[in-house]
């Protein structure tokens, strides 16, 4: 309750009291002010407003069904994470990337149909990114000048000196490029065996044992020989870059950055791996950290892909126009 002041004793007494309870001096009574009248009514709505709007979405960036500039969904559990959904930031996201950032925002986007949400739409739009990723890799190579190498002659053989047992790691090593050259993989495989066997830190056989592998898509397997290959060369940039493509293709982002990042701190100059981990962290949505990568191309006189640079600035991922777009302006009525 408000209270005024006695002009006697200074003292606090009750609005409504007409003398103080302590001098007796007659005071006298004002009108409480608005926030006196107000305070418990705000209080009370602020805190009821902040308890529902732990059970709805606010979707902006949108035109909603009534013509307004945003729009309202029923969340469905009680919680303040992603309150406000933006639909235009997280439309202007690689969909991997969105969908990894603001899960709950892709979710009530598909639920009111800004964003379609049958299945095939995601497999699709997985796609597409591994699709450009794929094409702007190529135009990095036609642009450098780089053949694309078949992984048959990435396989590392040892040195001739090196094979003076003939049923020794070094051998088993050779026949086993040979009979992959020859898309013989199972006696491949059976040979790179026999020689991690007898040479447990053979690194050319568990390298050449993932490329393999790679091959009969075994992802698991390559990327544990690659792992392999790291531990015995902590030097090895070829282990360190596919690995990262292997993470990249299982959509494991964080471990790719993680792999290219370690290639280009042993070769400062590698190209393909300051590339690779800026279209991963594109995907991932980090568009500084992925320009980051592409002034560091060009401070080494390497071009970037003009494609690429068009998605970095906010262009679509594929050139077709019939393409339909993965978020509408509007919702369906």
């Amino acid at each position: 309750m408000a209270r005024n002041r006695c002009p006697n004793c200074k003292k606090r007494v009750p609005r409504k009291a007409e003398r103080c309870p302590r001098c007796g001096t007659e005071v006298e009574s004002r009108p409480p002010k608005w926030y006196e009248r107000t305070s418990v009514t705000l209080c009370v709505a602020a805190v009821l407003a902040g308890i529902g709007f732990g059970f709805i979405h606010v979707i902006v960036s949108v035109e909603g069904p009534f013509g307004l500039p945003f729009d309202l969904a029923p969340r469905q559990h009680f919680g303040y994470r992603e309150m406000v959904v933006d639909a235009g930031k997280i439309g202007a996201l690689p969909y991997v990337a969105a969908r990894l950032k603001y899960p709950l925002g892709c979710e009530v986007l598909r639920r009111l149909e800004y964003l379609p949400s049958s299945p095939t739409f995601e497999t699709r739009m997985v796609y597409e990114l591994r699709e450009a990723m794929d094409r702007w890799y190529a135009e990095f190579e036609v642009a450098t000048g780089r053949a694309p190498c078949p992984w048959q002659d990435r396989l590392q053989e040892p040195p001739q000196a090196s094979e003076t047992d003939p049923q020794g790691a070094a051998a088993c090593n050779r026949r086993a490029v040979t009979y992959a050259r020859q898309g013989k993989y199972a006696d491949a495989l059976s040979e790179l065996a026999t020689a991690t066997r007898k040479d447990p830190v053979c690194a050319e056989a568990y390298y050449n044992r993932a490329l393999v592998y790679l091959a009969l898509g075994n992802l698991g397997q390559a990327a544990s020989d690659l792992g392999q290959v790291v531990q015995i060369r902590p030097d090895s940039v070829e282990a360190y870059v596919e690995r990262g493509l292997i993470h990249v293709t299982s959509e494991r982002y964080d471990e790719a950055v993680a792999d290219f990042s370690q290639a280009v701190e042993i070769e400062p100059t590698c190209a393909e791996a300051y590339l690779r981990r800026s279209m991963v962290r594109y995907a991932k949505g980090e568009q500084n950290a992925a320009l980051q990568d592409v002034k560091k191309l060009r401070s080494l006189g390497v071009p970037v892909p003009s494609g690429f640079l068009h998605a970095l600035q906010g262009g679509p991922l594929l050139d077709e126009s019939t393409k339909d777009p993965p978020f509408r302006s509007r919702r369906r009525r």
